[in-house]
Parts: C-alpha cells; sequence; structure tokens
C-alpha cells in the first residue's frame, strides 16, 4: 500500500494517547430536558478524547466537514488552518514553523480522525467533506487509519446548480468521502424511488396492478446451467432461444411460472424476446450511486438561504451545507435509534438534519456536535435551538400535498382524470383552511398540488431538545493525582472506560459500585480497601469470575486477595489510559 509521510508525523500519529481526559459540564438545557443530544464548545481534540468514556464504539454514523485548506481567511470558518486554537496546538505540538500548509492540515487531521475511529460503531461509516486542495491527502490517511479495506467509496456532490466562470474550468463539486469501520459489517440502505427514476415504470399494457418496467431475460453463459437453455415460443408465433454467449438468466420451470403468472411481456406485437415484469409497487428503493446532483442533494445557495432565514441576513457563516445534503447521507447511513457525531459543527446542519429526518420518519436519533470556534453558541447552538422551538421568520413554507404521474394513455381516459379531478377537489377542501393558498401544476404529465403558507411572523419548531456544553476539568491535576474537583460518577466513567474500552451504563452506578463486564465487578474505595470491605464485596457477588478494586491501598496481602480473585489497582497510576 503507498505510504504517506509528511514533516511533523512523527509528532503526531501516535499523539491521541496522550490527550488529557476532560469532563464535559452542560451549561444549558433546551427543549426536552430528557434530550441526550449535545452540543460541546471545545477544541475538538479534547472533547474527541473526552468522550470515550461515554460513546467508545457507540457512534453510527460520522459526518464532517473539516477545513479545506485552501488559503481562503475570509470565512467565520476560516479554512487555511489559522484557528487561533488550531495554531496553538500546532505550536505546541509540533515545530509548525517548518510545516507547509499540507502538513499542518494533515498534522491537524491525523489525531482526530484517529479517535473519530474509536468512536465508531463496528458497522458504523464516516463520511467526510473535501474538495480538490486535500482529498488526495485525505485519503490516503484514511486508507492508513481506517484501513485501505474499509474504504467505501468517494461521492461527488454537485453543490452549484449554475454555471460557474470564475475559474479556467468552473468549479461545481465537492466530494465526501466514506470509509467504514469495517467494510463487511457495514449497511449502507436504499434511497427512495424519485418520480425521475420512476420515468422508466410504464403501463403500456393497462396492467391493472399499476406501472412496470421490463427486465431483459438474458445473461452471460458463463456460469450457466443446462437448465437455462431452452425455447420459448411467443404468443405471436415466434420462437426464441438465446443469442450467443448468452442464456436465460432463469431457468424453465421459473419461466413458466412467471408465465402463468402474466409475468413476461413479449412487446406490443407478442412476438418480442421476452421480457419479465417488474411493478413499481414491488420496488423497495434504489441503491445510492457515487453521483449526487444538486436536485437531489441541496446546493450551497440553497444552505444559505436556509441559514439566512433562521439566523436572519447579517450571520457571519458564509459555508454552510445544505439540510438535504446530511439528510440524504442519514437515510442511507442510519436506523432510527442511532447516534450522529459531528466534530467540525460549523452552522450546526448536522444536528438541524437529524430532527428534520427523526421527525420524517419518528425516529429518535441522537446528534453530538463539537465546534471549536467561538461562534458555537451564537450561531450553532442558536440555530439548532431555533429549529427546535421555532423563528421568526418571513417568506413562504411550501408543502406538497398531492402529486400524481399519469401516462399518456391514463390523461386520455375520461374515467381516470375524472378519479384524479375528485382526489384533487378533496384535498383542495380538505386543506383550504390550513393553507394562504393552494396551487395546482400540471407538468410534465404530472398533477401537483401544493399548499403554500405565508409565514410573515413564526416559523413552528420541531420540537426535542439539546444540552449546551463546554468542556471542564482535567481528569488528573497538575500533580497527577485524581481531580478532587471530580464527582463519583465522573471518575466511575474513566474507570470503567480504562478497564474494558466501553462506555458505562450509567443507571448501574452506585458508590463503591463502579459496573460490571463479564461477570468481572468494578469498585472504587477512594481512601482504603479494607479485609472488612472484600468480605462485603465477596458476599454480595456469588458468581463473580473476578472482581477489581480501584483504591489508594490496602493493608490485604497478596495471596488473600489471589485466593478469591480480586485485583487491586492503585489510584493515580492504574486509573490512567493503557
Amino acid at each position: 500500500m503507498p505510504y504517506i509521510d509528511w514533516m511533523g508525523k512523527d509528532d503526531v500519529k501516535d499523539h491521541h494517547k496522550n490527550i488529557a481526559y476532560k469532563t464535559i459540564e452542560c451549561k444549558e438545557e433546551i427543549g426536552d430536558i430528557d434530550s441526550e443530544n449535545m452540543i460541546i464548545k471545545g477544541d475538538n481534540l479534547l472533547a474527541l478524547k473526552s468522550l470515550l468514556p461515554y460513546y467508545a464504539s457507540s457512534v453510527k454514523m460520522i459526518y464532517i466537514d473539516p477545513p479545506y485548506n485552501t488559503g481562503n481567511t475570509s470565512w467565520v470558518y476560516n479554512d487555511n488552518m489559522d484557528s487561533p486554537l488550531i495554531k496553538k496546538w500546532l505550536n505546541d505540538t509540533v515545530n509548525a514553523e517548518d510545516l507547509s500548509r499540507s502538513d499542518k492540515w494533515l498534522c491537524m487531521m491525523y489525531p482526530r480522525l484517529k479517535l473519530l475511529r474509536e468512536l465508531l460503531k463496528d458497522d458504523g461509516v464516516i463520511f467526510i467533506s473535501i474538495d480538490d486542495a486535500e482529498v488526495e491527502h485525505l485519503k490516503m490517511i484514511c486508507n492508513e487509519i481506517f484501513g485501505v479495506e474499509n474504504f467505501m467509496i468517494t461521492l461527488v456532490w454537485q453543490k452549484r446548480y449554475s454555471r460557474e466562470n470564475r475559474e479556467a474550468i468552473g468549479d461545481v463539486h465537492e466530494f465526501v468521502s466514506v470509509y467504514a469501520k469495517d467494510y463487511k459489517k457495514a449497511n449502507i440502505n436504499k434511497l427512495e424511488i424519485t418520480e425521475e427514476q420512476a420515468k422508466i415504470y410504464r403501463n403500456p399494457n393497462n396492467d391493472p396492478k399499476g406501472r412496470w418496467r421490463g427486465i431483459p431475460m438474458t445473461a452471460q453463459d458463463g456460469h450457466a446451467t443446462k437448465d437455462q437453455f431452452y425455447e420459448i415460443t411467443a404468443p405471436g408465433g415466434k420462437i426464441h432461444t438465446p443469442p450467443k454467449g448468452r442464456c436465460w438468466g432463469i431457468i424453465k420451470s421459473t419461466f413458466e411460472k412467471h408465465l402463468a403468472n402474466n409475468r413476461i411481456y413479449f412487446g406490443k406485437d407478442n412476438n418480442s424476446q421476452p421480457n419479465i415484469i417488474r411493478y413499481l409497487s414491488e420496488v423497495d428503493g434504489m441503491r445510492p450511486w457515487s453521483w449526487w446532483p444538486s436536485s437531489e442533494a441541496g446546493h450551497t445557495d440553497e444552505a444559505k438561504k436556509e441559514i439566512n432565514n433562521i439566523l436572519g441576513k447579517g450571520n457571519t457563516f458564509d459555508t454552510p451545507k445544505p439540510v438535504r445534503l446530511i439528510q440524504r447521507i442519514l437515510k442511507i447511513a442510519t436506523s432510527k435509534n442511532d447516534i450522529i457525531l459531528d466534530s467540525f459543527a460549523g452552522s450546526g446542519t448536522t444536528a438541524h438534519a437529524v430532527l428534520e429526518q427523526n421527525k420524517e420518519d419518528g425516529g429518535n436519533r441522537k446528534f453530538i456536535l463539537i465546534e471549536t470556534l467561538d461562534y458555537a453558541k451564537d450561531i450553532t447552538a442558536e440555530r439548532v435551538k431555533r429549529v427546535i422551538k421555532g423563528y421568526e421568520f418571513t417568506g413562504k413554507d411550501k408543502t406538497t400535498l398531492y402529486e400524481k404521474k399519469l401516462t399518456t394513455t391514463q390523461i386520455l381516459k375520461p374515467e381516470t382524470m375524472e378519479r384524479v379531478s375528485q382526489e384533487v377537489s378533496k384535498i383542495l377542501e380538505d386543506e383550504k383552511l390550513n393553507y394562504t393558498k393552494i396551487e395546482k401544476t400540471f407538468k410534465e404529465n404530472t398533477i401537483k398540488v401544493t399548499g403554500i403558507k405565508d409565514i410573515k411572523s413564526f416559523k413552528d419548531g420541531i420540537g426535542a431538545g439539546f444540552k449546551y456544553c463546554e468542556l471542564s476539568h482535567d481528569i488528573f491535576d497538575e500533580f497527577g493525582e485524581l481531580n478532587s474537583k471530580l464527582t463519583f460518577d465522573q471518575i466511575a466513567k474513566h474507570i470503567y472506560f480504562v478497564e474494558f474500552k466501553k462506555p458505562i451504563d450509567k443507571t448501574t452506578i452506585k458508590a463503591p459500585f463502579v459496573g460490571s463486564y463479564k461477570s468481572k465487578y468494578i469498585y472504587f474505595f477512594e481512601n482504603k480497601f479494607l479485609k472488612r470491605d472484600m468480605k462485603e464485596l465477596i458476599k454480595q457477588n456469588n458468581n463473580y469470575k473476578q472482581i477489581i478494586v480501584y483504591t489508594t491501598k490496602t493493608s490485604i496481602s497478596d495471596d488473600e486477595l489471589k485466593d478469591n480473585n480480586i485485583i487491586i489497582r492503585y489510584i493515580p497510576y492504574d486509573i490512567k489510559d493503557n
């Protein structure tokens, strides 16, 4: 495999292991107080490390939109590594003065990607937005961190729908690199079929089961059996055999079954080569492909309008992603109860998309957003707050109330058009009080009814909630001791993760009990572990495999501890990440 090297790599390749754990302190609750959604303000490297005791191997989908390293410094989310926090981190970690722009970018990305991988579930997937400036370098470090065998695809997103004339060749796309933690375990969902994609399904024979398409019956004969070579006599009398180098895709008995069920089409003349009928009603979706046009995944103009509508045109965030882009990723990569993480949160589009997708399918996805820069509260969190609670807005809100694509045959049938007219009339009557205006259009054989609300004061919120949090205390103080400001719960979560590399079920914590895993029980005695404590633990846990006690000291002999299968881990040395 090609190997990537750069100045500073030796300093950062294991740097994630040396990052100090911090506690995460929630400052404000917005909306539903029981919500597990979070927006964290702080250095995303520290935040990612501090999330491990809570979310290691728990996140189903990660989306990040890191700096593209184009040299542009005019944005709020500046794109050339000039963030004060990033500059300080680089200077503290490597000799940044000797590095090129790409060296700095790679040094910044590498440890963060390492931690992101640790947070992914075994079947989790990460999506990374990037452009031409660093796409090759990104792929090489991701191949190194995630494994080249876990590369899934590079999506091409059409970010503009209008011509770009400022460059020698117009720039109208960006990339989204996709990696799985384990390719064999990752699952990508199908997307709902659009009306544009459904155009190939027609009904030339007025089949009562509705629109269908013909699937050719032939296949390459490389692995064919003798049962895939036979004659087929069309209703018009013509005899068909597979062309040279081809075979029938189904054996004769299956063909006869399809024929009996009227699932074979021989063309209008009843003499054409047979096709298998596949009905539109049987299509459960379409596999996503690598080209994501703006008509399906949104564009930058749309994204800017979204944030302007929510925060007003005076906001200074110029480079948001459209909700439709992130929501499309959510559709293909998550289920209803998954956790989604975005550690370069920007304007908060990921949270907005999660809320919209939950509203659409009744899901309970949870989001964790991390934003390093100072606008985390005023832009990132404020946007999500307004989406949840509602916001003042002047404009139009459009809802599709009815949409039906008609064939030419259907249009020419008076009874069909009468039925459609009745359906539309009923929609108009039922919905007239709910909208300022209802529009009817007929374009490209499609009847569409759209409800339009003039929103002049307030757009209703989606609901849900989140906690606004900041990074707080270090787990260890300046002398290497456990920080005296920590609660038992905070210590317990850290101990459990250090021991098992898994997040703890916080409902099990009850001092001095920390938690258990596979019949191993962990306890924390801050001062001293005594013999009476040991007897009590043995009495409480009849069928334990092992008891692990974190404490400062004990007077119990090593032999007695060994006889009772009890391990002592001493504070603070054994509590540090291993």
